[in-house]
């Protein structure tokens, strides 16, 4: 008989198994047969995350696990680096978790599949035990093992399935229709550097994307004004949640920025505003402060991607923020002021900030482009062009696509004025960027500049109706466009809804009062003249121009040398010579060629260079007789400006055609004019010098059509200059024709226009030289009539 005996068991220790990784429990972390072993707080989180693997472990529970003594500083921070750290050891990426997985504004879950068992060598320990027979299992059992086996394969597929599909076909956070808010950068470091320096960064990299859509930053500082809040207090997230609340956004997006020790974190939150539910959640770290800015683009884009824009979208927009920008912070800090002061309306207090970033910074393309759109706002052209020239030398590999396409369309706009290519260039940017207000509205204002109105006008409305909170330029540029197509209840209705949420800026409120004069609506007019800078230039222009609509030359010189004064005195040199030309041009019409000669010396002693002085000094001179110096003046112009469309388009043959109708040659002065056609809407001085020329060539029923063109649409460019020239021009034409009837009428309407009128002007003693002549003719047929009888 065979004697039992007690066999030897061996007791293996645990090892712990996950994609690949074993981990035992001496802390040695193994895979591929190469071994790391574990210490501290990555050892320590592990183990804590293992052991509730598919399930949530909160950031607070990982605060009591690592720091059970409670010494830990900055809670937030700490459990970021130390999921950092065994992220890093375990070759995780945060963004595609294999094994840990972040869960917004909770904690994290280990995801991926947990096996606890035993080390391949063991170490044998003796236990005695009872012997144990083998068991033979039935064909049932067999049976009802591979039914559990088919069944558990089967769900595991299933599983797999749906998390695959919820990988490839998640729903997105937002939609291409979502609107948000970029909160303050929340700064955590103690180092002011980053006080309002990152947030422009920011912007540049979510505006970038052709699939988000940004609240504009002036529309917050309103939104906060009608809550009572100071506008330029910075937006918290709960302050943004209320902003979203109110303006119908999607979400508000909290941006943090942290240090522990050298290294900076930064992190980029989404939360929804109507729950206050994370909706996206990003990291970058900075070994540096030098690198905050690349590390916060890498974190934007991020971001992007996690809100729902494409991957093919992302590689195609996606600029290195520390290039597109700029990587130095100062230079960052200052252009961020500037920006600040920009859209606040102090264009001129800004342009300090914005020379400063430059100082910085001399390859900080932004700024360089910022610079030339406040030296435009302030009127002065030469600066204006002198930086947008800049920017465009340094664009290439510096700027994010839609800035590219910016600030390419602003230097032929501003620099060569090829329209044609300014077109081509914003097609392009509305068609890569379809929800750009700004795109459409600088597509908008070049197809006014082309004459192409009806197409302006669908712009500008597409931009204003699509706009989260429509800026007021958007307002503008329609009120104008609606304006030239004599449209003026709805430019009125438009303007008075922008005036209804304050006080209009100068250039608005020049076009509500035109449209007050149109009404002689006295009340609106008061209004309007208290609530604007007298000083302002561009409502000194208008009050101008109305002095000559009545007549009122002395008065049209004081505030033409009290224009020229204000340029002066800040060296605009350019402005001066423009205005000098301007009063030149103006002059030589009602036949002040002396004047005229002499402002046009002075202009050209201002700056002999300015294309507005060239072509108003060469119409001036043209008119005063001086046709060989106007036609070197145009010669110069061309020269000067080969690219320019308008000039090429309209006014050398503006020019042109003066010059030859007074050499006589008015066949010649009628035909010079005849392409003009295309560009003319909205300008009233092209079909005034049709009109004249064709008068000159006594076709006077074409010229009398051109005559009252001009009178009935007011809404024109210049509509106060060339009304009564019109009215006495329509007086001639009719007088050539023999119908002394309509001419006297036309003849009494403008001596009514400038029945206030300095009695010396030219043309005024000309024209009721011309009427008395009219009328005794008149009264002499009448008395031979009355004598046949």
């Amino acid at each position: 008989m065979a004697t039992s005996q007690e066999p030897t068991v061996t007791v293996q220790l645990t090892v712990t198994r996950f994609g690949g990784f074993e981990l035992d429990q001496s802390g040695v972390l193994s895979r591929n047969g190469k071994k790391n072993r574990l210490q501290g707080q990555p050892l320590q989180l592990l183990e804590l995350l293992l052991q509730q693997p598919g399930q949530t472990v909160t950031r607070e529970q990982i605060q009591q696990h690592l720091w059970a003594d409670g010494t830990v500083v900055e809670f937030e921070h700490s459990v970021n680096a130390a999921v950092k750290r065994l992220r890093e050891a375990l070759g995780d990426d945060a963004d595609k978790p294999t094994f840990i997985e972040t869960i917004p504004r909770r904690g994290y879950r280990f995801i991926a599949r947990v096996e606890n068992g035993a080390l391949p060598a063991p170490a044998a320990v003796e236990e005695h035990l009872a012997p144990v027979l083998p068991l033979v299992p039935t064909p049932q059992l067999w049976k009802k093992r591979r039914l559990v086996v088919t069944a558990g394969v089967a769900a595991f597929l299933i599983v797999a399935a749906l998390a695959t599909w919820r990988v490839v076909f998640a729903r997105p956070a937002l939609t291409g229709t979502d609107v948000i808010l970029l909160a303050s950068f929340v700064n955590k470091t103690g180092d002011p550097i980053f006080d309002k320096s990152l947030d422009k960064a920011l912007e540049v990299k979510l505006t970038e994307s052709p699939f988000l859509s940004l609240l504009p930053e002036a529309d917050v500082r309103r939104t906060m004004g009608t809550m009572r809040h100071d506008p330029h207090e910075p937006v918290t997230q709960e302050l943004g949640i209320e902003i979203c609340k109110r303006d119908g956004l999607k979400a508000v997006v909290v941006p943090q920025i942290v240090a522990f020790g050298d290294k900076y974190l930064i992190t980029l939150e989404a939360i929804d505003a109507r729950n206050q539910k994370s909706i996206a959640l990003t990291e970058a770290e900075a070994e540096s402060k030098d690198k905050v800015i690349a590390a916060l683009g890498k974190a934007g884009s991020q971001l992007r991607r996690r809100l729902g824009e494409s991957l093919s979208s992302l590689e195609k927009y996606d600029a290195p923020l520390d290039l597109a920008t700029t990587s130095s912070l100062e230079a960052l800090q200052a252009y961020r002021a500037g920006q600040t002061l920009y859209r606040s309306g102090k264009q001129r207090e800004s342009i300090p900030l914005f020379e400063r970033a430059v100082e910085l910074d001399p390859q900080f393309c932004s700024a360089y482009g910022m610079l030339g759109s406040a030296y435009y706002n302030t009127g002065d052209d030469q600066a204006s062009r002198k930086n947008f020239a800049k920017a465009f030398e340094l664009k290439d590999g510096r700027l994010t696509q839609e800035e590219n396409f910016q600030t390419t369309a602003f230097y032929h706009s501003a620099i060569t004025g090829n329209l044609e290519k300014e077109t081509a260039v914003l097609v392009l940017y509305k068609q890569a960027y379809p929800r750009s207000a700004f795109a459409h509205s600088m597509l908008g204002r070049d197809y006014a500049l082309q004459g192409r109105i009806e197409e302006a006008l669908q712009e500008f409305y597409w931009a204003i109706g699509d706009s989260p909170i429509p800026s007021a330029s958007l307002y503008g540029n329609a009120s104008h466009t609606l304006m030239i197509l004599g449209r003026f209840d709805e430019a009125k209705k438009l303007l008075d809804q922008l005036w209804q949420k304050g006080p209009l800026l100068a250039n608005l409120a020049a076009m509500r009062y035109q449209l007050a004069i149109f009404e002689n609506d006295s009340a609106v007019m008061g209004r309007l003249a208290r609530e604007t800078p007298a000083d302002d230039a561009r409502w000194l222009s208008l009050q101008l121009r109305l002095a000559f609509l009545h007549g009122d030359f002395g008065k049209l010189r004081s505030l033409s040398e009290t224009l020229v004064k204000q340029q002066a005195s800040t060296k605009r040199m350019e402005n001066v010579a423009d205005l000098l030309a301007w009063h030149a041009r103006v002059e030589s019409y009602v036949g002040n060629y002396a004047l005229a000669r002499k402002l046009c010396r002075q202009a050209g002693q201002a700056s002999e260079d300015s294309a507005n002085a060239l072509d108003y000094c060469a119409k001036a001179l043209g008119e005063a007789g001086e046709v060989t110096r106007a036609e070197v003046l145009a010669a110069k112009k061309d020269r000067l400006h080969p690219e320019d469309t308008r000039n090429l388009k309209m006014c050398l043959p503006e020019m042109r055609s003066i010059i030859e109708r007074k050499r006589g040659n008015t066949v010649k002065a009628v035909e010079l004019l005849a392409p003009v056609l295309q560009y003319e809407q909205g300008a009233s001085e092209i079909p005034y010098n049709r009109a004249t020329a064709y008068l000159a060539a006594r076709e006077s029923r074409k010229a009398a059509a051109e005559f009252e063109k001009i009178i009935g649409y007011r809404g024109w460019d210049e509509w106060e200059i060339f009304t009564p020239l019109a009215q006495l021009g329509l007086a001639r034409a009719y007088a050539m024709q023999g119908d002394r009837e309509k001419s006297r009428k036309a003849y009494d309407d403008f001596f009514t226009t400038w029945k206030d009128a300095d009695p010396n002007i030219p043309i005024l003693r000309q024209a009721k030289a011309e009427y008395k002549k009219l009328t005794a003719t008149a009264s002499v047929a009448a008395s031979a009539s009355g004598k046949k009888q």
